[in-house]
């Protein structure tokens, strides 16, 4: 679905001053990795490591892994693809309404693809799963004690759990303790780029046993992640602390639900995560306030109308600045008052 996702910026020029369509924190200051890879630009001259080893090795280290559970890929979109295509053919069940890259991946490789609202639809013989945790669009979060479960009782199905947004919620997600032999029917994806702000970069990575990544890696291209996002990677991982408070930001985004929700005929997901879903109750549709918001105030939202299971009332915002967030409550609620 290239373009059917949020932060379509490009599409309206210099109109934007606010993004709230994309579920990263626009505003984090990584000055000092825009410094560092402009004193890098010269390995550009040259091929980047065919499979990131250098960067696989920093973050088994940080899961206290081997580096053969590692694969390094071009964001977290790559990690999706490969997957499906190294499970050809499979019977997926997809965990909606979600991301709908994990479908587009599973269809795109002949997968029979069932969409199911809850772990007890998982239908007889699936053999993939797909979670998003914490759950892309609404915020959902799943402990990760009922994951565990499941993966420990359903052993002929594998999980492939989305943790791209897992730094983004307080909830415990981890679904294996570090120094642990990882599972053979588990795939955890992770993203470099939403925890650190940096999508442009697209850089990513799997986790998962040791026979499944080399399954995995047969269908990957070489080169596939460039030497600047290499490079980001490893000095992200030994530099930066988070230039941005959890804690801070979660109390932002629950001080953003509650002036939203207070707003007439507009109905909030219960989310744990700095983003969260919207409803119109009031006959309105969600594609006429993103156009309306982009003309007087230059704030981008996300119509979530295209993900399975919404429709055209729906539209997702993630929390930004506490200037930002008065501004787009004040924009919301003159609109939904016209």
């Amino acid at each position: 679905m290239i373009q059917g996702h949020g932060d379509d910026a490009h599409n309206y020029k210099h109109k934007i001053v606010s993004n709230f369509s994309s579920n990263i924190f626009a505003r984090q200051d990584i000055s000092a990795l825009e410094k560092h890879l402009c004193q890098q630009i010269s390995i550009i001259h040259s091929y980047p490591e065919p499979d990131a080893n250098s960067l696989s090795q920093l973050i088994a280290g940080k899961h206290q892994l081997k580096t053969s559970n590692i694969l390094i890929t071009n964001g977290a979109t790559e990690a999706i693809y490969l997957i499906a295509r190294t499970f050809f053919g499979a019977k997926s069940a997809i965990v909606a309404p979600t991301f709908s890259e994990y479908a587009d991946g599973c269809t795109a490789h002949n997968h029979q693809v069932n969409y199911i609202s809850n772990f007890s639809e998982i239908p007889n013989e699936t053999n993939l799963v797909w979670v998003c945790n914490p759950n892309n669009p609404d915020g959902k979060v799943y402990e990760s004690r009922e994951i565990k479960n499941l993966i420990e009782k359903q052993t002929n199905s594998t999980f492939v759990v989305d943790r791209s947004y897992s730094f983004f919620t307080k909830k415990d997600t981890d679904l294996v303790k570090k120094g642990n032999e990882y599972p053979c029917n588990l795939i955890e994806i992770h993203s470099l780029t939403k925890k650190y702000a940096v999508p442009g970069l697209r850089l990513g990575y799997i986790v998962a046993h040791e026979n499944i990544i080399e399954k995995i890696k047969k269908h990957k291209m070489p080169w596939s992640v460039n030497a600047l996002a290499v490079e980001a990677g490893i000095f992200l991982l030994k530099n930066c602390n988070i230039p941005i408070n959890i804690d801070t930001y979660l109390s932002d985004a629950e001080w953003l639900k509650n002036e939203i929700g207070k707003i007439n005929n507009l109905e909030i997901s219960e989310s744990e995560t700095h983003f969260f879903l919207c409803r119109l109750n009031n006959g309105k549709r969600a594609s006429d306030l993103k156009m309306w918001l982009i003309e007087n105030y230059g704030i981008l939202i996300r119509d979530a109308s295209n993900f399975f299971g919404l429709d055209e009332r729906y539209f997702r915002i993630a929390t930004q600045t506490t200037e930002e967030n008065r501004v787009l409550v004040k924009a919301v609620s003159q609109w939904m008052n016209s």
